[in-house]
């Protein structure tokens, strides 16, 4: 739920700073403060247990350089989606992830997938449904088109870390490895782009990319790491499924922008199927006679 809060605050400065200024620029923003901010966390953890020393083993910096690159992908492919989408959309697209993480931690670790988090997916899919509204003379296949589209290719990429945490989770220092994959994915980020001149980049863009990085990369997804520990990744990534009805109240809070009827159904019917899978039914002892 952390993971949830932090990915609603980070949608609004990232919609901001996208449209100040180049996406390419806000990526390399975002990606290079959260580095510098995991790195300061991981620093700080040494310090604090009385251990000077840093080993990165290669489980780590392997298992780093693929986060890197779906980072860097998923990342790059939400700031060119959100200069067409709204915020609250764009969280709403986002979450199709879901269906990723279930496939692939199916395939790929041997995780059962319920009746019930079908069923609790298929109606929290019916409230992102209702929560776009209206669709127009696009219809509903209009929403995989442009921004959309490019949504859910940032959807797919974001599912990646969490199944590749969860397979290795155990075997890695969660805080450490996020501190490593956001440096490889400012690496990887340069052969592309080379290297920018932040005295063009607007003041206002930096700031909002900041404050992106700090909520998002930084805080979101330490959150989300640690929670591989404890939860299945697609119980984790259905839970995240709250991320674009906080939105909604964030947005109403820091923007008084205020949600229109058919975005308060769609969130209250996605609460309800995101509680589904999430309870744990116990059957009642038989009684003895």
């Amino acid at each position: 739920m952390l993971s949830a809060v932090g990915g609603a605050l980070m949608v609004i400065p990232w919609k901001l700073a996208n449209e100040i200024g180049n996406p390419e620029h806000s990526v390399l923003l975002l990606l290079g403060v959260a580095a510098v901010a995991n790195s300061a966390l991981v620093i700080g953890q040494r310090l604090s247990s009385g251990r000077a020393g840093f080993r990165v083993g290669r489980t780590e910096l392997g298992v780093a350089a693929l986060l890197a690159v779906f980072t860097l992908l998923g990342n790059l492919a939400s700031a060119l989606a959100i200069q067409e989408l709204s915020p609250a959309l764009l969280n709403v697209l986002l979450r199709s992830d879901i269906l990723f993480v279930a496939l692939l931690g199916w395939l790929l670790l041997g995780e059962r997938v319920e009746r019930r988090f079908w069923l609790g997916a298929i109606i929290a899919g019916i409230g992102l449904v209702v929560l776009q509204g209206p669709m127009g003379d696009a219809g509903f296949l209009g929403l995989f088109g442009g921004g959309s589209g490019i949504a859910v290719v940032a959807g797919a990429c974001f599912s990646g870390l969490a199944i590749v945490t969860r397979r290795f989770i155990h075997r890695i220092d969660p805080v450490a490895v996020n501190a490593i994959r956001l440096w490889l994915a400012v690496a990887l980020w340069l052969p592309f782009y080379g290297i920018p001149n932040f005295s063009e980049i607007p003041r206002e863009q930096i700031l909002y990319a900041t404050l992106a990085a700090i909520a998002g990369p930084f805080l979101g997804r330490i959150a989300l790491m640690i929670s591989a520990r404890y939860v299945e990744a697609r119980v984790t990534t259905l839970a995240t499924l709250t991320t674009p009805g906080l939105t909604l109240v964030l947005a109403f809070v820091l923007l008084s922008d205020w949600p229109e009827y058919y975005e308060l159904l769609g969130g209250a019917i996605m609460i309800g199927g995101i509680s589904i899978p999430l309870l744990r039914f116990r059957r009642a002892p038989a009684s003895k006679a």
